[in-house]
């Protein structure tokens, strides 16, 4: 949305006079005279606010005269900087992973890659670059949110390095909604997906940069970079088969025709599957200096389109049961006329996913406690519409 645009957000609705009391709390007026035997007991655009003081006697009144409900009308115009205030105060509610980490993973993952290129590295700079990935793997653990979290870092300029901690992160909690209860595999996926990308360090940097498709001798010399991943973690200090599989099958394919080993289904591990996956959802909706980031959904349809050949349907389906149709971060409005941020998916209901509300049904600002609805689990509640996302939050 360009910077100053206004979402202006109008909801009519009929409410009782029970409900007059709280509305008159928010920003409702009434939307049509309320008339009877030819007398207007309420005019049309009366602010409800403007009544609370005598609003026992307006109940009163008009449950005298055989009137028990009020057409009103919610009317808010939310410009840009709003929007973006209520993003922050999501990110500052919720439980993500922590900042401080996620940056010293990165630095650490750029280290090493330097150390790698400089004939430098020793086996202690990757045994504790995996380690780092069993820290993740306990973030993700404590942060039910993590595909909001993936955004926040997604801002980052060292795509390759940040790419590799996406990786981590989103292969780990891929795992534990995969394999519930199994901490070991999600920390050696997360442990994986940091060192995945690690045999780019000796893959030319004019190959791994180069905007447009790569020549067929480029592609040749790019495809060495899972076996020479493979290669530097287990000569240096990794001996986890788990983590290795990941390095050196994450660009398997689900039907065969992947590299480097050219396995098929059942006899790629399913760890490398899980992080193939991981991969190219991060690279899809990455920006790149030779594209643009794909939006969310259209990066699931390209992954569906590919499904059987490409990836195990089974992982696509948790990746997609785990966004949903309102990605992370999209502002929206719910039928109720309240606002929030969708944060996540936890069943299987893509149309109705975890929001931290934002501003009430009677547009009052959502203050105190943080309250994050589940729409799967809430009857008569659903996403009205979207009002915006941003390239930082939103995929």
């Amino acid at each position: 949305m360009p910077l100053g645009k206004v979402v202006e957000r109008t909801t009519k609705r009929r409410i009782s006079l029970g409900e007059l009391k709280e509305y008159s709390k928010g920003i409702a007026t009434v939307a049509e005279d309320v008339i009877s035997n030819g007398t207007v007991l309420l005019p049309r655009g009366t602010e409800l606010a403007s009544l609370m003081s005598s609003v026992e006697n307006l109940e009163n009144t008009l449950r005298h005269w055989g009137i028990f409900s009020i057409p009103i009308t919610l009317s808010n115009k939310l410009d840009v900087n709003d929007l973006e205030h209520m993003l922050k105060t999501a990110e500052a509610n919720l439980s993500v992973i922590d900042p401080q980490l996620a940056r010293e993973t990165v630095t650490q993952v750029s280290n090493v890659y330097e150390r790698i290129t400089s004939g430098v590295c020793k086996p202690e700079d990757i045994s504790h670059l995996a380690e780092q990935g069993r820290n993740l793997a306990k973030e993700v653990a404590e942060a039910p949110q993590v595909m909001f979290c993936l955004g926040q870092v997604r801002s980052w300029d060292e795509y390759t390095y940040v790419h590799s901690l996406n990786v981590a992160l989103l292969g780990g909690f891929l795992a534990s909604r995969l394999f519930p209860g199994q901490v070991e595999l999600m920390e050696s996926m997360s442990m994986g997906g940091i060192l995945h990308d690690l045999g780019k360090a000796r893959v030319p940097q004019e190959i791994l940069n180069k905007p447009g498709r790569l020549a067929p001798e480029e592609f040749e010399i790019m495809k060495k970079h899972a076996i020479y991943g493979a290669e530097l973690a287990a000569e240096n200090s990794v001996t986890d088969e788990r983590v290795l599989a990941v390095v050196r099958g994450h660009h398997e394919r689900f039907m065969g025709g992947g590299y480097p080993d050219g396995l098929v289904k059942d006899n790629i591990p399913i760890e490398a599957r899980i992080a193939a996956v991981a991969d190219v959802f991060d690279a899809l909706t990455a920006q790149r200096v030779y594209k643009p980031p794909i939006e969310t959904r259209s990066a699931i349809s390209i992954m569906l389109e590919n499904m059987d050949g490409h990836f195990d349907p089974q992982v696509v389906r948790i990746l997609l049961t785990s966004l949903g149709l309102y990605p992370p971060g999209t502002m929206v409005e719910l039928s109720d006329g309240s606002i929030g941020i969708a944060v996540g998916a936890r069943g299987n209901d893509l149309l109705r996913p975890e929001v931290l509300l934002q501003i009430d049904r009677t547009g009052r600002k959502v203050s105190g406690d943080m309250r994050i609805i589940d729409l799967s689990m809430t009857e008569g509640l659903f996403v009205e519409r979207t009002l915006h996302s941003t390239g930082k939050f939103a995929f």
